[in-house]
């Protein structure tokens, strides 16, 4: 017993002597030496003779990539999620403006790390996205479905869904969705204008309309104003018109002789037998002169901002020369705080006015159409409408 503690203790002795020796080695080296050892001391232990390690074996050690610098590489799909779409533009094709259209997107997670969907985003509206899963696993495959609604569109339509993911390397991807869109039913022109019609006379335009499905009818066609406009409906049979076949409907649009001096606007209302448009409506716009006539025809407010101070005018005048006095000027809005009056150019002859506008502009209209109404002692015309436009914008900083 006595010889094994002796043989121990001999041992300790020379094992304490190789670490104060090995300690003492240590010190004496250069910095970069120190720097070159720790970073030996952090690498996995080697395997030695016999099969023993001379060290402790760490535990988790994960290979982590490097690049050509030796710094660790943090990107990549080694490691790091990677959203990878089959194709980033699908077509719809030439489609109606009547349906909706589904189309699928394909992707797949191509990286080692899972990957999260954190928002989609369209660029409008008539665009809808639909993905039900938000997570995929590495290797995972999913599908984005979309939804194009083509109502009110017409000819090459592009629309961009844009898709957000957690993603180091590119969080960020777009997609393309492209239709051809064809109106089931075409409208031409889609506002009709009139010309100057003199009072006492009439004025007749027409609206033509096309559909594409065999027998294409309209039923009906009425107008709010009968006392100023009058719409009939002709049958144009069946047309080409940029290379498919077509039925044609015609409305021939008339400004009564009746119609009184003034500006006027309708909305005719139109039936058809198509189940996908049965009902519709155009606007037809006039303007019917008597012996009073406006210079100019409109009053323009041109661009102004709140607080701008203004003052517009116009002419009224009376082509045969005769005297006439004008009652009363208003207009009924909330963007101008204004006083509206009227004065004859000569006070005897009172064949001629001149109506201002004077104020500051209190709101503002992006586009501001309003109407000045003015009342006057002439048959047939005692009421009047000046149209008054321009852009009143908000106070600039």
């Amino acid at each position: 017993m006595k010889r094994m503690k002796r043989t121990l203790s001999i041992a300790s002795i020379s094992l304490l002597g190789m670490v104060v020796g090995t300690s003492s080695a240590q010190m004496s080296k250069s910095a970069p030496e120190r720097s070159e050892t720790k970073a030996k001391e952090v690498q996995p232990a080697q395997t030695g003779h016999e099969g023993h390690n001379h060290g402790v074996q760490p535990t988790n050690v994960q290979n982590i990539p490097v690049n050509q610098g030796g710094e660790p590489q943090t990107d990549g799909p080694l490691v790091d999620s990677i959203l990878l779409f089959k194709e980033t533009t699908v077509s719809t094709g030439t489609i109606l403006d009547i349906e909706s259209v589904p189309v699928e997107f394909e992707f797949k997670n191509t990286g080692t790390q899972p990957l999260e969907i954190q928002l989609v985003k369209p660029s409008c509206g008539c665009t809808v996205p639909e993905m039900e899963q938000k997570s995929f696993a590495p290797g995972e495959t999913g599908t984005m479905k979309v939804t194009f609604d083509p109502s009110g569109k017409k000819g090459a339509i592009s629309r961009v869904i844009t898709i957000y993911t957690n993603s180091a390397s590119k969080p960020v991807h777009t997609v393309y969705v492209h239709s051809f869109v064809k109106n089931a039913v075409i409208i031409e022109p889609r506002v009709l204008a009139f010309d100057l019609t003199q009072k006492g006379s009439s004025s007749t335009k027409d609206i033509k309309i096309y559909g594409r499905f065999e027998d294409f009818k309209v039923t009906r066609a009425t107008t709010q104003d009968p006392d100023t406009f009058s719409v009939e409906v002709i049958d144009g049979g069946k047309v080409e018109k940029e290379g498919d076949d077509l039925w044609l409907q015609i409305l021939r649009v008339k400004v009564l002789e009746s119609a009184k001096p003034d500006n006027h606007r309708t909305e005719i209302s139109v039936r058809t037998n198509d189940e996908h448009k049965p009902i519709f409506s155009i606007a037809a716009v006039g303007r019917v002169i008597g012996d009073l006539q406006l210079t100019p025809v409109r009053m323009t407010m041109g661009r102004l901002v709140v607080g701008d101070e203004f003052e517009r005018e116009v002419t009224i005048s009376s082509k045969s020369g005769a005297a006439f006095e004008i009652t009363s000027v208003a207009s009924n809005n909330v963007v101008l705080d204004a006083q509206y009056t009227a004065e004859p150019v000569d006070a005897e002859k009172r064949n001629e006015w001149i109506i201002r506008a004077k104020g500051t502009v209190i709101n503002p209209a992006q586009r501001f159409n309003a109407q000045l109404t003015v009342m006057t002692d002439v048959p047939d015309e005692e009421m009047l409408t000046v149209q008054m436009y321009g852009q009143l914008q908000p106070k600039l900083p």
